[in-house]
């Protein structure tokens, strides 16, 4: 199937992107910007949000299943 507008280099780097929901490259290079605590501080930040999911998630199949 031919499709015109997917066969531009940066339009199929995109799609590719989307499709496998990997972020841009130049955001990924920014992080090495960051000063280093402020990289620790946002990613405890993330852990204690992915942790209380991860409860949430225990406590919820635990209903289920009782």
């Amino acid at each position: 199937m031919f499709v015109p507008w997917f066969t531009k280099p940066d339009t199929e780097k995109k799609v590719l992107q989307i499709v496998n929901l990997s972020p841009d490259e130049s955001w990924i290079e920014k992080i090495v910007d960051v000063h280093p605590m402020k990289q620790i501080a946002i990613m405890s930040v993330v852990q204690v949000c992915v942790f209380g999911f991860m409860l949430l998630c225990f406590k919820i199949i635990g209903v289920i299943f009782k």
